[in-house]
């Protein structure tokens, strides 16, 4: 193999420049690379003994410079910064800039769908005030309980005088939501115009106070079951003519229930408004919250939240298409 190794001296420095046949290294790679370490070990070593040898004053000089930019200050060299004056550097801390929200906690029961509408509608009336909303989906007496106790801060919503039976919660006097009650049957069942068309026993969930009182108003005997889907159950088998439920619950029920000889037969036959309670320790809230429902309600976003809730609910044949 053939090389030439070429070092010149230049003010200190060594420059070196090897030149390699590549044919050498094909033809021999073992010989060629055991010699071009031997080449780059000399070189180093030349390096190493240039810089050694060179002007001690000069590098001395460099090297107390380089300590001393990389010695450590003393006490007296650090600078004292105080909160204020990293106040006028850095602008304010962002923990005081962007405070930390009050959370409310509210009871509601867990398979009332009228509820979500209510909950939406305190979601944006709590932050209005400046405060961040949990709900916790209770059974439907646990929650009442629960709210009334001080567990909670309050129930979502419920309807009207409940202060005699649960004493620490307390109405806030704008309605936050409205529960609709409508008939299911099956398609071949007589169109229902208003609850006294209703002759036969309709099933009704227990449970629900609003229907119970309406029954009770309108001297029809209820046959109670458990829950919607017993509900769906029963009509579909034939096993009831009627039941009277709310237009929630029966909508987004029908929506996922394989029974498909089940619908709504009638319009709304009964409002109730629904309202927001508040347990006693946060009677401070009442007042500030009900101006902004008052507030919410003659704008029509109450209205408007009520709309998009119901819009989002596909309708029961082409929820039902969806899903096969």
């Amino acid at each position: 193999m053939k090389r030439v190794l070429r070092i010149f001296a230049n003010g200190g420095k060594v420059k070196r420049m090897f030149i390699v046949r590549s044919k050498a290294a094909i033809v021999r790679p073992r010989s060629f690379y055991t010699r071009w370490l031997i080449v780059c070990l000399y070189a180093g070593i030349i390096s190493f003994t240039t810089v050694t040898l060179a002007d001690p004053g000069s590098e001395s000089a460099g090297q107390d410079e380089y300590l001393a930019s990389t010695h450590p200050p003393s006490i007296e060299d650090i600078e004292e910064l105080t909160l204020d004056s990293s106040t006028e550097r850095f602008g304010q801390p962002i923990s005081a800039s962007i405070p930390t929200r009050p959370t409310i906690n509210l009871a509601a029961p867990g398979k009332a769908f009228v509820q979500d509408i209510s909950i939406r509608v305190l979601q944006e009336a709590y932050d209005k005030l400046g405060y961040k909303l949990l709900v916790h989906k209770l059974p439907n007496l646990r929650s009442l309980m629960s709210a009334n106790n001080g567990k909670y801060d309050g129930e979502v919503s419920r309807v009207a005088d409940l202060n005699a039976i649960y004493p620490n919660l307390h109405l806030v006097p704008t309605p936050v939501n409205v529960v609709n009650i409508v008939a299911l049957g099956r398609p071949d069942s007589a169109n229902i115009h208003k609850i006294e068309n209703i002759r036969e026993n309709p099933l009704c969930v227990r449970g629900n106070v609003i229907v119970e009182i309406l029954a009770s108003e309108n001297h029809i005997q209820c046959v109670f079951v458990v829950n919607i889907d017993q509900v769906l159950a029963m009509v579909s088998l034939g096993r009831a003519k009627y039941a009277l439920v709310p237009e929630t619950n029966a909508r987004i029920s029908l929506l996922h229930s394989p029974v498909s000889n089940v619908q709504i037969i009638s319009p709304v036959l009964h409002s109730e408004a629904l309202y927001h309670y508040l347990n006693e320790k946060n009677l401070h809230l009442v007042e500030p919250l009900n101006k902004v429902l008052k507030e919410m309600r003659s704008s029509g976003e109450i209205e408007q939240i009520r709309s998009d809730y119901f819009a989002s609910i596909p309708s029961q044949s082409a929820g039902k298409s969806a899903m096969h």
